[in-house]
């Protein structure tokens, strides 16, 4: 179950490049990523202040540790490039534990 949500920057190997996309990943209360879309998001708003809103948290997700998928001994898990560490999100402090 997701508790919150951000966009991430996810590295796609591909044959002969790689490409990079930005992904909405969901965490769970711990912080560790339990989900992310298959593909990459395009920026939506109901209006264009609700679209720059998008762009914003999209923009964000470029000062954050790119990640990647890796195939792990039970399932797939997103891993930092740089690290190879799980990769994590700091849970909001709305959502912290007292």
């Amino acid at each position: 179950m997701s508790a919150f949500w951000n966009y991430r920057v996810v590295e796609c190997p591909g044959e002969d490049d790689v490409l990079y996309q930005v992904h909405a990943v969901e965490y769970n209360e711990n912080g560790k990523p339990v989900n992310w879309s298959e593909t990459g998001e395009a920026a939506f708003g109901s209006n264009l202040d609700g679209l720059a809103d998008d762009l914003k948290r999209q923009q964000e997700a470029l000062e954050k540790p790119v990640v990647t998928v890796k195939r792990m001994a039970r399932g797939y898990e997103l891993v930092e490039v740089e690290s190879g560490e799980i990769a994590y999100s700091p849970v909001p402090e709305s959502l912290a534990k007292p």
